[in-house]
């Protein structure tokens, strides 16, 4: 009888074929901490509401606080901003990658990692892929790496 060997990475996308949701990678938290701390803008939003157009999500928020912004920045608690961003596209449970954004809904309650958007006034996207909306990475770094 022939043994057949597979190579490791096949055999793991054979195995995540047969059993959908059991493979589901990412990236390492040390990178969305990367993101998080890079993102200039930090907001504790609440989601009023939420439109699809053209491929588009844009959330309107009331912002409850004010984490970060940039010295020059004008956001105050209150305010409503827009949150624009690409719908999440629908992909298997399995596919392997970084995380998607979620599609927030409305009275949901977020902190928001931003980039504000410069044709835009108060309109933001999100900054650290997946995690743009929670959880609080920012204390994730690379292992090894000097603090």
């Amino acid at each position: 009888m022939t043994r057949v060997s597979l190579p490791p990475l096949l055999l793991a996308s054979a195995l995540a074929a047969l059993v959908p949701g059991a493979v589901q990678a990412e990236l390492p938290p040390w990178v969305y901490g990367e993101q998080q701390r890079q993102a200039p803008v930090v907001l504790r939003l609440t989601v009023k509401s939420a439109t699809r157009a053209a491929g588009d999500l844009e959330l309107r928020c009331r912002v409850l606080q004010v984490v970060r912004q940039p010295s020059s920045g004008q956001l105050r608690s209150g305010q409503t901003v827009l949150v624009s961003y690409p719908a999440p596209p629908s992909r298997p449970p399995a596919m392997v990658g970084p995380s998607r954004l979620p599609a927030l809904s409305p009275g949901t309650t977020v902190t928001a990692w931003l980039n504000p958007i410069p044709e835009r006034l108060a309109t933001f996207a999100p900054a650290a892929g997946g995690r743009s909306f929670g959880p609080w990475m920012e204390d994730a770094v690379e292992p090894g790496a000097a603090p």
